[in-house]
């Protein structure tokens, strides 16, 4: 099996994509003594609802380090967003309410956004709203400053920062997962602070909202990469890297075993065709595996037969994954898929890939309890390209048997033609391999009966398959010795 790779997002595309969305740069703070400071105003003292959002990229964990502070230390009161690394987990602290699990991982991209509603408190980390436990502030009016990068003293973050909005509105989750990987225009109802850090340069950060709220950078902080790296396709955990962690984040999230992120669905959608599927699935691991496409026959055509207990898989081009879906959940399927192949179901959706680069071998047959259930299969390419498998249906008159089954040393394999054909019975293993030859004869209408007795073959479970030229039927069989 080829190794999975991981390659870090080379620096063209991130050029692409800062040119894209607008958002290429952040403020890289050192932990030590970086911050940014925003002189006291009247707009600025949130004493109601409110919300502060930004965009973090922690590098290491403190005890306590400041993301957006207005606070007041003798009097425990005004506003505060920070890491929190209280043994024994690394989480978020809002106002002194903080998150009970261990839900950051440094060098990653998060979406943080506190929210104050009345005397009610909401935390979400990625538009996923995380649970508090602990005491709030006061949210009276102070004449602090607001700083971002620290809370006061000497606590101090450490890692990046990007996208810093401070609203006097309690938003909604909702709206707080559809624009949070979105540039605002600044004249948004209650934003009244809004920073896209993408000055790239100099020693001020400008608020863009034209209240004038622009902040100084103090210390050493340098101007680095922004969130966009977060955005770019394929990378949907968020660390910069493209690697099997997001192929298997992407198949959970596709078939809802997780729930994405509305930023992380764009991710997910690697082709960028509105739709997160096997498509995108098979194009990710084209990326991680750096396949080359010169060799690989493209997918024009499909189609699916449906037998009594069994489905054939077929095509003119090279698969790299299909998806199943089927009419109820409750189906059983047996998928003896080739050696590196992988699947996961969930409910009525199934999906099947190649984690090494290799193709389903055509005419590739899986058992299933109810072939009928099934609804639509689509197989996707490796080379981007895709096709939905028309479904055949092998006629009853081929009537394809073998008796007795199991059997040893031999069984009797008996059909019905509905006119006179060449007809080829062959046998296949349950990875769709043909291992042996039976029959290659002209034969007239009717019914016929051959029997056979296998010869320097393995025991176990096979496929008899009989084509007259348009058709397939097969039937599965048990060899004993």
């Amino acid at each position: 099996m080829r190794p999975f790779k991981t390659f870090r997002i080379p620096f063209y595309l991130l050029l692409t994509f800062s040119l894209i969305f607008g958002q290429d740069h952040s403020i890289n703070f050192d932990g030590n003594n970086d911050y940014i400071l925003i002189s006291d105003h009247s707009q600025l003292d949130l004493t109601s609802d409110y919300t502060l959002e930004a965009w973090i990229f922690p590098e290491t964990f403190s005890w306590l380090a400041g993301i957006i502070s207005k606070y007041h230390t003798n009097a425990a009161n005004g506003y505060l967003l920070r890491l929190t690394n209280q043994a024994p987990h690394t989480g978020l602290g809002f106002d002194e309410l903080i998150t009970s699990t261990n839900i950051l991982n440094a060098n990653q991209w998060y979406h943080v956004a506190a929210v104050k509603e009345g005397e009610s408190r909401r935390l979400y980390l990625n538009g996923i709203e995380q649970s508090l436990s602990g005491s709030a502030l006061n949210a009276s009016a102070n004449n602090n400053p607001i700083r971002i990068g620290s809370d006061y003293g000497s606590r101090y973050f450490d890692g990046r920062i990007d996208e810093v909005r401070i609203w006097n509105i309690a938003r909604e989750q909702a709206d707080i997962a559809a624009d949070m990987d979105s540039t605002l225009s600044g004249n948004e109802n209650g934003l009244v602070a809004y920073y896209h850090f993408n000055e790239g340069e100099g020693n001020t950060l400008y608020d863009q909202t034209g209240n004038g709220h622009d902040g100084l950078l103090v210390g050493d902080p340098s101007w680095s990469d922004g969130y966009t790296l977060s955005s770019l396709l394929g990378d949907i955990n968020f660390d910069e890297l493209i690697n099997v962690y997001d192929a298997v984040m992407l198949v959970a999230i596709m078939l809802n075993h997780e729930q994405g992120t509305e930023l992380q669905m764009n991710s997910c959608d690697t082709n960028q065709d509105g739709v997160v599927d096997i498509e995108d699935i098979v194009l990710l691991f084209e990326w991680i595996l750096d396949l080359d496409m010169s060799s690989r026959r493209e997918i024009s055509s499909g189609e699916y037969n449906l037998l009594d207990e069994s489905i054939i898989i077929s095509s003119d081009g090279d698969i790299g994954g299909f998806q199943i879906t089927l009419s109820h959940r409750d189906v059983e399927i047996d998928l003896s898929l080739p050696p590196g192949w992988d699947y996961s179901r969930k409910g009525n959706r199934l999906v099947a890939y190649g984690i090494d680069g290799s193709s389903l071998p055509n005419d590739f047959q899986l058992s299933i309890q109810d072939p009928q259930a099934v609804q639509s299969i689509k197989l996707a390419g490796w080379n981007r390209t895709s096709v939905y498998a028309k479904k055949e249906i092998i006629p009853e008159s081929f009537s394809l048997k073998a008796n007795p089954n199991p059997f040893n040393p031999g069984c009797n394999i008996t059909f019905i033609l509905a006119q006179s054909s060449d007809i080829e019975i062959s046998l296949f293993d349950i990875s769709g391999k043909q291992v042996h030859f039976i029959r290659n004869s002209n034969l007239t209408e009717g019914e016929h009966s051959i029997y056979w007795e296998p010869k320097n073959i393995a025991s176990g479970t096979y496929f008899v398959r009989l084509y007259d030229g348009q058709n397939y039927q097969n039937t599965k069989v048990v060899f004993l010795k």
